[in-house]
């Protein structure tokens, strides 16, 4: 045979392919389902995290806890708005028809600041009185102007509490009024809207429960 009938030959020999078995197959079939895992989870993983977090689902129980909370809240709230109202509506009246009249020795003056912080919108005085032989030294409610020190002005002085005094004239322009409970008013509605919620929430839950 010649040399060049024989280079043939070898060169068929080298490409020739290995033939397959049956466990090179499976192995192979494992490494490309392996491979296709990866990348399937490397893109769900990449699709996560530009999604972001799961969001919570938040439930009607969640609604029924937060309303009665803010219930209860509101309930509280409500009761001290109206305890507050109508002590200081007792308190004019105690103070007009039973006030002891007093004479008051202004001690100091501050200005309060109004809300932007640029001028004064009105005063704080402290002046002293005696009241049965004893000398106070307190808040003169009413007081909004400037008074200097030493200046004498006239106040009445609650009956049952002689630490509480007021100016004659800001008490002659005060009265009890119904007012006063206007915000107790708000809260009230406030709360019966709450109440309202709750009881409507509370019957879709139990609806949802019974259709199961």
């Amino acid at each position: 045979m010649s040399q060049t009938s024989i280079a043939p030959m070898q060169h068929e020999a080298t490409t020739r392919k290995t033939p397959m078995t049956p466990a090179i197959r499976k192995q192979d079939q494992i490494l490309g389902d392996t491979t296709t895992n990866v990348g399937r989870q490397s893109t769900q993983d990449h699709a996560g995290a530009l999604r972001g977090p799961t969001p919570i689902r938040v439930g009607r129980t969640f609604w029924l806890v937060m309303s009665a909370i803010i219930a209860v809240v509101v309930a509280a709230a409500l009761v001290v708005a109206i305890v507050a109202a109508t002590t200081d509506n007792a308190r004019i009246t105690r103070m007009k028809d039973h006030g002891i009249p007093v004479t008051i020795t202004v001690a100091s003056c501050i200005g309060n600041l109004s809300g932007s912080g640029t001028n004064i919108a009105s005063y704080s005085c402290v002046g002293d009185y005696n009241v049965r032989g004893s000398k106070y030294q307190q808040l003169v409610a009413g007081m909004t102007t400037y008074y200097a020190p030493g200046t004498k002005v006239q106040g009445v002085v609650d009956p049952a509490k002689h630490s509480t005094v007021e100016l004659s004239s800001a008490l002659r322009a005060s009265s009890a009024s119904a007012k006063a409970y206007l915000t107790s008013g708000i809260l009230l509605f406030v709360l019966i809207v709450l109440a309202l919620g709750f009881v409507m929430v509370a019957r879709r839950r139990k609806s949802s429960i019974g259709s199961m």
